[in-house]
């Protein structure tokens, strides 16, 4: 075994037994390291990636090429299945992750010991990371929680408060955030909505259901039924302002405050931070659920997976996550990384809201569902057929029927009862 196979070998050994890629080894060791691997990505964020691994591995030699989003998901498909061209690393979009997962192709993460490395992790988030089988096949490197956005003079004008806690307290169910929402909008002369949309309602319940289908079979539990209920509800009230979600008109109207509240991740392109810049709050939702996640695969037949993994390890580290939340503003996976980072945490475009403890007190809320490749796309089916049917006057058992109908058409082999 040459020098860099030896040190790949050693750091690989230290994430075993550390957690981490650089536990135990020094910056000269890690300079010693050479090698090269290809990096196919749907996002340009990679390249933060690559920067940061580089400074402490200099000598590795990363190829990163970046696709198109619409194309990215059928060119990874065709190189896996082709056999050519296929990437040493590459990323997967959780939206449809879970269709390749399975796949031999994908390397099994036990050979750098991802659950050492994970430890620390949410539990959602390690659930994110495994096949149908239980298998780490992706290292997911940041978290996407589902918060409530809000305006902090609007809240202090129409709930008394602009408190992320407060608010969390205030909104515990659907009932109470109807019943508030109706008070704001007799109080506003009809000009303040509380709710957005009934489309985001799914946002927050869908992740603390049993998924629709598990095990190929179709399950339409209580919960769900209840979920439609209410929609139903929120659409007849006087709380819903009924605005697309991501329309201009919906942004406008958060923006200007007439709207309290949207449902979003951490991530966000809506603020118009010119206006609002301090104004801005986050809070946890009643119930829990994350949107979007990046899961970083090993081709299994490649002949760079050892270095590969020092590259996944890397992602996985302490070192790796703080700094992308202090330079790139990526919650991290790691609970321990988010717990450590949010003491004494502020955020002067939030007012100087300790944003981490709100986002880790959301991540610890979140169930640890493993995802397979209909759990997301059934929600999102069942949120959009559950959506048009009440806006249709349509009753439950109706809605029920066409939302089996399409799932019918989408997954021929569902069973369903």
């Amino acid at each position: 075994m040459n020098k860099s196979k030896k040190l790949v070998a050693m750091l690989l050994g230290a994430a075993m037994t550390a957690g981490t890629c650089v536990a135990g080894v020094s910056a000269e060791e890690a300079a010693d390291v050479t090698g090269e691997f290809t990096y196919w990505t749907y996002t340009d964020s990679a390249n933060n990636l690559v920067n940061e691994f580089n400074k402490l591995y200099p000598n590795v030699k990363i190829d990163l090429q970046v696709f198109g989003g619409d194309e990215y998901k059928t060119k990874i498909l065709t190189a896996l299945q082709s056999g050519t061209d296929v990437p040493d690393v590459f990323d997967l979009e959780e939206n449809y992750m879970y269709e390749f997962l399975d796949s031999d192709l994908i390397a099994d993460l036990s050979y750098i010991n991802v659950e050492e490395l994970t430890a620390d992790y949410y539990d959602f988030q390690l659930a994110q990371m495994k096949d149908s089988n239980g298998n780490y096949k992706a290292m997911i490197f940041q978290s996407s929680p589902v918060v409530l956005w809000y305006l902090r003079d609007a809240c202090e004008e129409w709930l008394g408060t602009s408190d992320p806690a407060e608010i969390s307290a205030m909104l515990s169910d659907w009932d109470t955030i109807i019943a508030k929402g109706e008070e704001i909008n007799e109080k506003s002369g009809g000009t303040v909505k509380l709710w957005p949309n009934i489309t985001e309602m799914v946002k927050i319940d869908a992740f603390s259901f049993e998924p629709l289908v598990r095990d190929s079979k179709l399950t339409i539990s209580d919960d769900w039924m209840g979920m439609i209920d209410n929609m139903r509800k929120m659409y007849e009230s006087s709380a819903n302002a009924e605005l697309g979600s991501w329309s201009s008109e919906w942004a406008a109207a958060w923006n200007e405050g007439t709207i309290l509240f949207r449902v979003m991740p951490c991530w966000d392109f809506f603020t118009d931070w010119e206006a609002n810049t301090g104004n801005v709050g986050v809070a946890t939702p009643f119930k829990a659920s994350y949107e979007g996640a990046t899961g970083t695969c090993v081709y299994n037949n490649s002949e760079k997976k050892d270095v590969a993994g020092v590259f996944l390890s890397y992602l996985a580290s302490d070192e790796f996550q703080t700094v992308n939340m202090e330079s790139y503003n990526q919650v991290p996976a790691s609970k321990a990384v988010c717990d450590q980072l949010s003491e004494g945490f502020t955020a002067e475009n939030f007012g100087g809201q300790n944003l981490l403890a709100t986002y880790s007190e959301t991540c610890d809320k979140i169930a640890g569902i493993t995802p397979d490749k209909y759990t997301r796309s059934t929600q999102n089916l069942f949120q959009k057929v559950a959506t048009n049917g009440i806006k249709d006057g349509k009753d439950n058992d109706t809605i029920i029927e066409e939302f089996k109908a399409q799932l019918r058409d989408q997954y021929p082999e569902v069973v369903m009862d």
